[in-house]
């Protein structure tokens, strides 16, 4: 910090110089392009610290550095520090170590401390009291002789306050392995030098962190920096800390001295993104969110790269012979007597295994022998051999890291991640070589509603500074952050408060209804029993959702396609309910809630069976007379039916990626015979259709496909001879986002589940060809394609350029989803008056919504509103216009079975 008036330091010239001496000392940590060694890869600023303010700075420290500088320099400095200082009892904590990485913004950080805080005991989750003041059989540092805990903190941003005076727009950014709050300030604080490294600012007024919306806090963790630490005094004597303990430390800090009720977001990197997985385990009713970027929830047996990480890193301490001839204690010896070559050996390990390999192979020897540890000098391995250590060496206590090495070495929390309530992204490097992307991927998957978003980056562990830049056009973490609203979302009229993580019991009972009681909906169901024209009762399941406060508001009913259900929609259902819509949700008979109350129905229906029993929900009992209808795949097909069957009560059609834009033949030759897989007039004839279907052998398949099977297939792999993952033009989910994996789970779990469902729903599965082909009869003068044009509703069409199902070529040798099905059906409806709008996804497949959760979304609710969406990227309109092959046509049948109807 520069002097303030009135201080020692506005004293003699020699004492300027003695200042700039200081100053130089600090200079010569830097590397050559301006980044010194691993910590500010981690984020240290690439020029000279500057001494520290009188907030406890570096006295001990800087002390031992004394004989190395001129006597006047040594003289003034201790002056300096004298006079900055406040004298202390002799057993209280003293700093060896600085309080800041980046010394010169440490006037931004601030202390606080919490006396007769527990550290080092058990925490049991399920009693909350009971670690109010850190856990009951934990340590307080004032019994041991030293000062209470402290933790330091840098807070920037708007504070928003309720009626209590509680901060409600906190987000809580907490510290990596060697950081502290100035170094992640550095990284990602608007105007900082370390944003270069960070692939740009992250926090700052109109950034994604938006100090105009939020309130920033960077926290330091336990054990480094201006936290609490052992090389403050206690040695080996100071508690070993645990995550729990730097969670709940920063807790007190931000609850009792910030005033903070309510955090929006708890994220970090590497150890940082540990901390979030326990901000949100820990404190739920404070934590909506979090994100962790790079951490691991175990490292405990189930780490066992990390683990061995961490051991290799602590045998590289106690390794040292200051430290072996010590104990560890080693604190009456001068620093440059102290165990600083089991440090640089220690940072040695950790500098070269972070980034990938193949990058530190191209970075050459003189770079890469800056990081090379030996014992004694050795000219072989050149003038920078360890360069980058020694510097280290000078700023690490050797006692510190190894506490932080034991942090990270016995922690675990993998059975506790069924518990998590916040909403989690989880952030990962899938290069990373410490902490393994399987086991972040496990994480989330073991999360309810948690997702996984990960990047590829020679920099491996590194990137997790740069991750959400990288990441910023990816739709999982754009989808993310609007649903937490850090990316504000200005058409919001309402909170759906119904709303819950959907999830499935991946252990289901065979003797509980799966739809009813093993899977849990977005929304409540409801459920009603009405009639078709036949005279058929169904029992509906249907969800039915508003928050808005109008009498009559406009309606969004979402129809879903062959082999799914409502609770699939649950995001574009929620974002519907929240920009003001009131949105029913129904299930088809037989499929999802509404399978358990038909088992006893026939299997035999048609779309129009369909189509009236939600007429008569809807309209009849519901009452809403006119509405918009989504319907995807087959839903899409459904609700085409709907607008010519029941022209006055549809407002517009949202159609994703629709069956009933081609037609078919009644028959499919296999072998010598012609199946008729698609006459109409064995709609309700079993034998007939059991005839036609089961030389195919689909409803078998169904039921034997394994739960590897569904997996693969849901996302484009399938099995080689070895049994290896494969890439395939088939499947389902693009991104593995938290409604892909829901309606993956559904399925698997069904397989163990209820028999009875699972074997209705297989048949579904398959009937349900029948009932799109069946009314797609190319040689049917009033086929459903025949008769599109009549509709006069407004139309918007939604495919994605990677769609794999449509045209069915195998069915109809149509080829090319654009010349084959999208331009035609532009140019017919727009020769009848009514142009559609139409939208094709880069990069998407046959689930839109799914793939791309926001973004369709918002395109939906737009129609609606405003009868428009974005426009679709230049390319891709090009490609479609032409008629060219940004879209893909579906693949040719194996086996002579026919494909392209699995919608």
């Amino acid at each position: 910090m520069e002097p303030t008036a009135g201080t020692a330091l506005a004293g003699p010239a020699s004492c300027t110089r003695a200042r700039r001496a200081l100053i130089g000392l600090w200079s010569n940590l830097r590397q050559p392009g301006g980044c010194r060694t691993l910590p500010c890869r981690r984020g240290w600023s690439p020029r000279p610290s500057r001494v520290e303010s009188g907030r406890r700075p570096g006295v001990t420290f800087m002390g031992r550095l004394l004989p190395s500088l001129p006597g006047v320099v040594a003289g003034c400095l201790f002056a300096l520090v004298a006079a900055l200082v406040p004298l202390v009892p002799a057993h209280a904590q003293q700093t060896l170590t600085p309080r800041s990485v980046v010394a010169e913004l440490d006037g931004l950080k601030q202390t606080w401390t919490l006396p007769n805080f527990r550290i080092g005991g058990k925490y049991d989750l399920a009693d909350p009291k009971a670690w109010e003041n850190g856990a009951p059989d934990g340590v307080t540092l004032e019994s041991l002789g030293a000062g209470p805990a402290r933790t330091a903190y840098i807070a920037v941003g708007t504070p928003k306050r309720n009626a209590k005076g509680e901060i409600v727009n906190a987000i809580v950014v907490s510290s990596y392995y060697s950081g502290d709050a100035t170094a992640m300030y550095n990284n990602w604080y608007a105007g900082q030098k370390g944003n270069g490294f960070s692939g740009g600012a992250l926090v700052g007024p109109g950034l994604l962190f938006d100090t105009n919306r939020f309130y920033v806090v960077f926290v330091d963790g336990l054990g480094l920096w201006g936290a609490s630490k052992p090389s403050d005094g206690l040695g080996r004597k100071f508690p070993v800390y645990s995550y729990y303990d730097m969670v709940q430390l920063n807790y007190r800090l931000l609850r009792d001295h910030l005033k903070v009720g309510h955090v929006v977001l708890s994220t970090g990197a590497s150890m940082g993104g540990t901390q979030a997985y326990y901000w949100g385990l820990m404190h739920p009713g404070m934590v909506a969110a979090v994100m962790p970027i790079g951490g691991a929830t175990a490292t405990d047996g189930e780490g066992p790269v990390a683990a061995w990480t961490f051991q290799l890193a602590k045998a590289a301490l106690e390794s040292d012979p200051v430290w072996v001839a010590t104990k560890g204690d080693y604190y009456k010896l001068p620093k440059e007597q102290h165990p600083n070559k089991g440090v640089e050996f220690h940072w040695s390990m950790l500098s070269i295994t972070g980034y990938d390999l193949n990058y530190r192979q191209s970075q050459g020897w003189d770079a890469v022998s800056k990081e090379v540890f030996t014992w004694e000098p050795d000219p072989r391995m050149g003038s920078n051999a360890g360069a980058n250590l020694k510097n280290l060496a000078k700023l690490f206590d050797g006692v510190d890291l190894w506490y932080r090495d034991t942090v990270g070495e016995i922690h675990n929390v993998n059975k506790l991640l069924p518990q998590m309530k916040a909403r989690t992204l989880v952030v990962h490097v899938d290069n990373d070589q410490w902490l393994i992307s399987d086991k972040a991927r496990a994480a989330a998957q073991a999360i309810p509603g948690g997702q996984y978003v990960g990047l590829s980056d020679p920099t491996a562990h590194y990137a997790v500074f740069k991750a959400l830049n990288v990441l910023k056009t990816n739709p999982i973490f754009d989808t993310y952050m609007h649903d937490i609203d850090v990316l504000p979302d200005q058409g919001l009229v309402c909170e759906a408060t119904n709303y819950r993580t959907p999830k499935v019991n991946m252990q289901p009972s065979p003797d509980r209804s799966f739809w009813k009681q093993e899977m849990v909906s977005p929304f409540p169901v409801k459920y009603a029993t009405v009639k078709d024209k036949r005279g058929v009762a169904w029992e509906l399941g249907y969800m039915d959702e508003y928050c808005g406060k109008s009498a009559n508001p406009p309606v969004l009913v979402v129809v879903h396609g062959k082999g799914a259900f409502g609770a699939h929609y649950g995001y574009l259902i929620k974002y519907a309910v929240e920009h003001g819509y009131r949105v029913i949700a129904p299930d088809m008979p037989q499929w999802g809630t509404s399978g358990p109350g038909n088992l006893d129905k026939p299997m035999t229906r048609t779309l129009n069976d369909v189509r009236d029993a939600f007429h008569a929900l809807i309209v009849g009992r519901l009452g809403v007379k006119k509405a918009f209808y989504h319907g995807h795949s087959l839903g899409g097909q459904t609700v085409i039916g709907y607008a010519l069957r029941y022209p006055e009560a549809v407002q517009g059609l949202a159609l994703e990626a629709p069956a009933g834009l081609e037609e078919y033949q009644r028959t499919f030759r296999m072998g010598d015979k012609d199946l008729p897989i698609c006459d109409k007039t064995i709609a309700y004839d079993p034998k007939a259709w059991h005839a036609a279907y089961d030389p195919m052998g689909l409803v078998e398949g169904e039921l034997k496909r394994s739960p590897q099977g569904v997996r693969d297939f849901f996302y484009f792999k399938k099995r080689d001879p070895a049994g290896g993952a494969v890439a395939t033009n088939t499947g389902y989910f693009f991104n593995d986002t938290e409604y892909a994996r829901l309606h993956t789970d559904q399925r698997v779990a069904m397989i163990t589940g209820n028999r009875r469902e699972f074997e209705q729903w297989s048949f579904m599965f398959i009937y349900d060809l029948y009932s799109i082909c069946s009314e797609l009869n190319a040689d049917d003068p009033a086929s459903i394609y025949k008769q599109v044009t009549k509709i006069k509703a407004p139309i918007f069409l939604a495919f994605g350029a990677q769609e794999p199902f449509i045209p069915g070529t195998a069915l109809n040798g149509l080829t090319g989803l654009s010349k084959s099905i999208i331009v035609p059906f532009k140019q017919r409806m727009t020769a009848a008056g009514n142009p559609p709008v139409i939208k094709v996804y880069p990069g998407v497949g046959h689930f839109i919504h799914t793939d791309v959760p926001y973004e369709y979304a918002r395109d939906t609710v737009d129609f609606m509103k405003r009868g428009r969406v974005d426009a679709t990227s230049p390319d891709v309109m090009e490609a479609l216009e032409n008629g060219g092959g940004s879209t893909t046509a579906a693949a040719e049948a194996p086996a002579g079975k026919p494909t392209g109807l699995a919608k």
